[in-house]
């Protein structure tokens, strides 16, 4: 009951974010997802939600944008959204490290991290879960780009993509990711301390 008005809470707040100043004009123009009538805007620091776009449809709608972004099937299993405190993210990271004791690498948990390795958000496969911090909102483009981030990974799990090590599971989270930032004059290295080279050892295979 607890995990399902999480989720509920959660997406709802993912849609309805809006700026406390929603009738100033917005300082940057709206941002359409591709193949939905979403359009996204940046009112100031916050994000302000049309109303023809539910919570749903805005989820569906980072769905469809990866789709089309990326060339991948359409996944239409949404995957369960789980506010937790930061120490439980760590703790289920943690777990994840030490499933595959042979490269102490997580075998079933895959999360968006920041240069400092500290680990912001976590997707679990066997549950199809999204792990995210409480407070988050989706209120910004950098919070919004890490559910962005973990998605890829639903996309992975649920279309049964392969790779040939972890690391290179996070290529494409990450350049999602950036992507999705950069429709707002944003990037991985400015809201996360995340500079080509840390990228590169985040996303490598070195065996």
């Amino acid at each position: 009951m607890l995990t399902a008005f999480l989720c509920a809470i959660a997406l709802l707040t993912l849609a309805m974010a809006r700026s406390v100043n929603a009738q100033e004009p917005a300082t940057s123009p709206p941002v359409q997802v591709p193949g939905t009538e979403c359009h996204i805007v940046l009112d100031g620091a916050q994000f302000r939600q049309p109303a023809n776009c539910s919570e749903l449809v805005l989820l569906a709608a980072i769905e469809t944008w990866l789709s089309v972004e990326f060339d991948l099937p359409i996944v239409r299993e949404h995957p369960c959204l789980k506010l937790v405190s930061p120490a439980e993210i760590a703790a289920l990271r943690f777990k994840g490290l030490l499933s595959n004791p042979k490269t102490g690498i997580a075998a079933h948990d895959h999360g968006t991290s920041s240069a400092e390795g500290d680990t912001v958000a976590v997707y679990h496969d066997a549950t199809q879960s999204i792990y995210l911090p409480e407070g988050w909102s989706g209120s910004t483009p950098a919070e919004l780009s890490v559910l962005v981030h973990e998605m890829v990974h639903h996309f992975q799990n649920v279309l049964g993509l392969k790779h040939e090590c972890p690391q290179e599971r996070e290529k494409l989270a990450y350049i999602a990711q950036d992507r999705w930032l950069s429709q707002f004059g944003h990037n991985l290295a400015d809201d996360f301390a995340l500079d080509p080279f840390s990228l590169f050892v985040k996303t490598t295979c070195f065996y």
